[in-house]
């Protein structure tokens, strides 16, 4: 089972499309699939070779940078 709610290390409900920051330097786009997975893309230019890239949100890794 995936989790419905997914939150950053200071409890603040995060949703798709909100920009988060990893404990590895890393500005993410939070998403979700269709099955439910939640999972960030890193926040780059449109078209270049990094954008579909997908990596693990971790709750106790990220921060809310919006």
């Amino acid at each position: 089972m995936y989790k419905t709610i997914i939150h950053d290390k200071q409890g603040i409900t995060l949703h798709p499309g909100d920009k988060v920051h990893n404990r590895f330097g890393y500005d993410l786009i939070v998403c979700i699939n269709a099955d439910g997975q939640w999972y960030g893309k890193l926040v780059c230019e449109p078209g270049d070779s990094c954008e579909n890239i997908p990596y693990a949100l971790y709750e106790d890794d990220i921060i809310l940078i919006d």
